[in-house]
Formats: C-alpha cells, sequence, structure tokens
C-alpha cells in the first residue's frame, strides 16, 4: 500500500527501489575565482542510507560545451581561473542498497575573475509555478560589495538545465511562460555591469497543472495465472494531498495492441486465465488541488499459465545511468525454478513503456545506451529455461533523457 509523507511541504507518495531526487540539487557559494563552491545533494528517498558521488562540470556561458574538471569529485570545489567567465555545474550520483540515481544541479556562474570589485554571493532564487500561462520571477542578487542596476534576461533549457538559450524579447525580473518552453527549465540571467550570475532553474516546464511524477508506478508480484499483482502508485510531488485512481491493461508479448482489463481498477490485481501470455501494464491518474496527471507502469510478464512450474517472483530490472553512452545491465530477477539458461534481447519502446521492438544485435545481458534510444524506454527480454520450461520475462524500463 502507498504511504503519504510530507517534505519540505510537498506532498510526496514513497515507494521505490532506487533512491529518487525530491528537490534539486543545488551549489552554494560566492562566484568567483578563489571561493568554494558546495555542491548541496538536495533531499533523496530511500530506502535506507544514501551514499553521494560527485562530479563538477565547466560548461561555455550558455551552459553548453561541458567537460568534466580532472580531479574535481569532492561535494565542494574551488574556483580557478580557468572557470572566469564560464557556468560550473555539479552532478550527484546517489546510492542506496545497491541502486544508483543521477541528479544535476542547475548552472552556476558566470564565474568573476578574483579582481573583480563585486561578484555574486549567491544565485537568486525563481518564485512562481512552472505552468504554460504562469509567469515566474527573479529575486534579486546579493553581491559581495556594491554593485550597479541590473539587468535580466531569460534563458530556455534542456531538462537537466544545459544546453541554454536566450529568449527572443525575454527581458525583466519577471517572465511569462509559452508552450514553447514545455518540456524545458527557464533560468533568469542577472547581469550588472560586466558581472553576470545565473538564477536557480525552474521545474521543468508543464502544459497543463496537475502533481510531478518523480519515479514511476511500479508492479510486484510473481507473473502467474491465479497470483495477486500489486501495483504502486510511484513518487509524486504535488500541492497537498494527492489521490490515486487506477486501470490495468492486457497487451501482447511486445507491449502492443494494449486493451483495458475491465473491472480493473484498483491497485491490487489477480491474473485471469486471459492474461497467459501477455503481458499486463498499469495505468496511474495523480490528482491533487492544482489537476490530474497520468503515469505508466513498466510491462511486466510474460504472464506464465497457472499450470506452470516457472514463472517470475521478481520482475528483472536494469542497473546503470540511462544516458547515452553508458551501460545497463539485467539484475534482480527472482524465478520460481533455478534457471539452466538464460538468454537476453534488448527491446526500444515509446516513453510510456508500450509497443516495443527489437534492438538489433543487443544480446547479451549488458546494454550500451545509444543516441537512437533517446526519449525512448529500452527494457530487456529475459528467456528462461528452467525445469523442462521456457519462459520470456521483460525487465523494468529505463527511460533514456
Amino acid at each position: 500500500m502507498t504511504r503519504l509523507a510530507a517534505i519540505a511541504g510537498v506532498a510526496l507518495s514513497l515507494a521505490a527501489a532506487s533512491p529518487i531526487s525530491t528537490s534539486r540539487p543545488a551549489i552554494v557559494g560566492t562566484l568567483q575565482q578563489g571561493s568554494r563552491l558546495t555542491a548541496n545533494p538536495g533531499s533523496w528517498s530511500a530506502a535506507g542510507s544514501v551514499a553521494f558521488a560527485y562530479q563538477w562540470y565547466r560548461c561555455d556561458a550558455a551552459g553548453a560545451h561541458c567537460s568534466s574538471i580532472h580531479g574535481a569529485t569532492k561535494g565542494s570545489y574551488t574556483q580557478v581561473r580557468a572557470d572566469v567567465g564560464h557556468t560550473l555545474a555539479a552532478t550527484i550520483q546517489a546510492r542506496s542498497g545497491g541502486e544508483t540515481s543521477v541528479a544535476y544541479t542547475p548552472l552556476a556562474g558566470v564565474v568573476a575573475a578574483s579582481t573583480a570589485t563585486f561578484a555574486a554571493a549567491a544565485q537568486p532564487s525563481l518564485a512562481g509555478e512552472a505552468f504554460v500561462g504562469r509567469t515566474l520571477s527573479v529575486s534579486a542578487v546579493r553581491w559581495t560589495a556594491a554593485a550597479p542596476a541590473a539587468t535580466v534576461r531569460w534563458l530556455r533549457c534542456n531538462a537537466n538545465g544545459r544546453l541554454c538559450a536566450h529568449i527572443d524579447g525575454a527581458k525583466g525580473v519577471s517572465y511569462t511562460i509559452t508552450t514553447a518552453d514545455a518540456g524545458r527549465v527557464l533560468v533568469a540571467v542577472v547581469t550588472s555591469s560586466k558581472q553576470s550570475v545565473l538564477s536557480g532553474a525552474s521545474a521543468v516546464v508543464r502544459t497543463a497543472p496537475g502533481p510531478l511524477q518523480l519515479a514511476p508506478p511500479a508492479i510486484s508480484g510473481t507473473a502467474k495465472v491465479g497470483a495477486k499483482l500489486a501495483g504502486n502508485a510511484g513518487v509524486w510531488s504535488g500541492g497537498g494531498t494527492i489521490s490515486y485512481t487506477y486501470q490495468w491493461y492486457r497487451c501482447d508479448a511486445r507491449g502492443a495492441a494494449c486493451s483495458t482489463v475491465r473491472g480493473a481498477t484498483r491497485n491490487t490485481y489477480t491474473q485471469v486465465a486471459a492474461d497467459g501470455k501477455h503481458t499486463l501494464a498499469l495505468t496511474v491518474h495523480a490528482t491533487d488541488s492544482t489537476g490530474t496527471t497520468a503515469a505508466y507502469s513498466s510491462l511486466v510478464g510474460v504472464v506464465a499459465p497457472q499450470t506452470a512450474s516457472l514463472a517470475a517472483q521478481i520482475q528483472p530490472s536494469l542497473g546503470g545511468i540511462p544516458a547515452v553512452g553508458q551501460p545497463l545491465r539485467v539484475t534482480g530477477a527472482t524465478f520460481t525454478a533455478k534457471p539452466s539458461s538464460l538468454t537476453y534481447a534488448w527491446l526500444r519502446c515509446t516513453p510510456a513503456v508500450r509497443s516495443c521492438s527489437p534492438i538489433a544485435g543487443a544480446v547479451q545481458d549488458a546494454y550500451t545506451v545509444t543516441k537512437d534510444d533517446a526519449g525512448h524506454a529500452v527494457v530487456a527480454s529475459v528467456t528462461t529455461v528452467a525445469a523442462g520450461e521456457r519462459l520470456v520475462t521483460l525487465t523494468t524500463a529505463a527511460t533514456i533523457r
């Protein structure tokens, strides 16, 4: 059953195996050569203690052309001459219970020279909700010394707060969000004389109000006719109490041709004969005081017949960082019989983890993400042989950003 908690005034539904970032990491400190910056990892939801690893990056003034700073792998970083005129960022890797997740700080900068008469003592913050049609405002900058009047321009960045571009005509302390901003984050650039500082980043802009999904719904239980599956709503952030409705779906072996399972509208579902040799999926609608958002579980199955001695008790998952160039590996499966052999095939699916197709040549237990996977979900199909039976099981999905 889903449990609710309040963290920093935000309603959250907590249930996830991997650590989940519940508030964006941030960089704290004076943005000037010779000064030390600290990466605050933000808040995380995890079953146990969380250990953090850091990597600092140097980017151009728009947050592009980033490169890792050799040896800058601690929670703090002292700015050097090469940073002057650049922006800085940090990537935080959180590890808990053998599972790893990654989060990204907003850009910090532009770094002032050590000889500058004033510099930004902290990044200004943004106020307002990140919905199309709403207005964001940037707070006043706290400078280390008296500074001339400042001007403000606005940037549109990717979802990780990188690769920013100026928004034509967007000037002043406030900005009204447009449809062009959907799926991006927004940043204000405040400039006084020749010194500039970037604000903290907004949340990812959404086209409509509703809770924000931090981790997708999940399904647990044995994938076998007659056994009960339990659906978890996932991890959400929203205004006030969040309520959930559920709908189960029956799909073919690759998650296509899905149809609703009539009457299956609770967070639990007992598999019936019609589910055999099919996959199952769950859609969750989360509603808060602002609206409703839909989210989708990974596919579960293929569902074993009731007479089978071989079934998946725990769905396999994917370990690794879901990013282009990074390896993913199948892990964590438990079956009702000891496998005598395991073979693999990797699939590329729609973002909602439906309608999957094979990835040519990907037949090992590990797979390195390619640029063709960006914007898709990736799953592995695991074929298990045990006790004279053969079973195909899909892993949980990794969404490639």
